[in-house]
């Protein structure tokens, strides 16, 4: 059995870091990422596709978004699709899920774990959504498959135990998945694909996002693919995201830094294409000094050669940006389909504004808090448990 597994897409979130009307291209660029999952599905003739989670931005989705989800999933005829919804897309009553008429080769699973059999595949699915904006009950509770001769496997959005932990999750533990007897768990939540995991002998992966959103989540972004059997399971990663967030760090000796040799440096380990559709942040380290003027020459040699270049000094505050394009991570919006612009339009204007004068991370971090909050109230505010 041919599986393949993917999470993240965050459909109409606009948090997306980078230059000014750069949430647009993004957005188009995570819709040619979701057909290419759908285009993998029929080529590779997978019989199961696992959502683990956070396919939408539950605060921010619209509705002919969502259904456009659906209708895509309707075209995968020989797929049988499993969706556990997360944190950013819980089915609670007022859930993106329940804005589309879904096709009959979709199950969406809700709170506690249930399951799936198909038998046509010798194939047991367990599952189970999020209910609620936090976690309220761990999903290894003493869970233990059914010996019934089918191949049991899992899907959730969750994360392992680990030293960094998210608030709201309850993590689960390797002796949780080693008593549990499942074959493969499909997990989501984690930016970055974790890669082939083992408990016992329970084969488990987080695909990561589907697309990167920011520099913390450099480094390959796709799906993963996987072959089940009665005695093994091979699962494999492939690499589907659109463009890259690319980090470099350039440690400088002398305290006159030798701009020209900086920039020749930069262009000869990149392509004219990668430095037009990726996003590049260059962090520069050593002993020199008059860091503005570094960062003003670079500006000059290098504006016109990158989409997107952001220059750190990283034994400083300064924190110096130029490209093509001024960065802010949502795009103002103009007007509606009539023309005018909706309240919450107006809000999120308003806010994009103050961001400008948020000079520190933690300022930014309140506007996008300030945004959510302001935006589920304009929405009639949200029910945070479907029961």
């Amino acid at each position: 059995m041919r599986f393949l597994q993917c999470a993240g897409c965050r459909f109409d979130s606009p948090f997306w870091e980078g230059p000014e009307g750069w949430a647009a291209q993004r957005n188009q660029d995570l819709w040619q990422t979701f057909e290419a999952v759908l285009s993998l599905c029929r080529s590779e003739k997978v019989e199961i596709l696992f959502l683990t989670g956070d396919i939408f931005e539950q605060e921010y989705v619209h509705k002919a978004t969502v259904e456009r989800v659906a209708r895509s999933l309707a075209t995968l005829k020989g797929t049988r699709i499993f969706i556990a919804p997360g944190e950013r897309d819980p089915l609670v009553a007022t859930s993106a899920y329940r804005l589309a008429v879904w096709p009959s080769n979709v199950h969406i699973f809700s709170s506690g774990i249930s399951s799936v059999k198909i038998p046509s595949l010798n194939v047991t699915v367990y599952g189970a959504g999020w209910t609620a904006y936090q976690q309220e009950d761990p999903f290894f509770d003493s869970f233990q498959v059914v010996q019934d001769g089918t191949i049991p496997i899992m899907l959730l959005h969750a994360e392992m135990a680990s030293v960094k932990n998210s608030v709201g999750f309850i993590p689960i533990f390797p002796e949780n998945i080693i008593a549990s007897g499942l074959a493969y768990l499909a997990l989501g939540h984690q930016e970055r694909w974790t890669g082939i995991q083992k408990a016992g002998e329970t084969v488990w992966s987080d695909s990561g996002f589907l697309e990167a959103r920011s520099f913390a989540e450099n480094g390959p972004h796709g799906v993963v693919m996987g072959e089940l059997e009665q005695e093994s399971v091979q699962v494999k990663f492939l690499e589907l995201g659109q463009r890259h967030y690319i980090e470099k760090t350039l440690e400088i000796q002398d305290h006159q830094a030798n701009i020209v040799a900086i920039s020749s440096k930069l262009l000869s380990e990149t392509s004219p294409e990668e430095r037009q559709k990726d996003l590049y942040r260059v962090n520069l380290s050593g002993p020199f000094r008059e860091v503005e003027a570094v960062v003003q020459p670079l500006q000059k040699l290098l504006a016109d050669e990158f989409r997107f270049l952001e220059i750190v000094h990283t034994e400083g505050q300064t924190n110096a940006r130029f490209g093509t394009d001024v960065v802010t991570p949502f795009e103002t919006i103009t007007e509606n389909g009539e023309g005018y612009l909706t309240v919450s339009q107006v809000f999120i204007n308003k806010l994009k504004e103050r961001q400008f004068l948020a000079v520190d991370t933690e300022n930014q971090e309140h506007c996008e808090l300030v945004m959510k909050i302001g935006l589920a109230a304009l929405g009639q505010g949200r029910i945070d448990n479907e029961n």
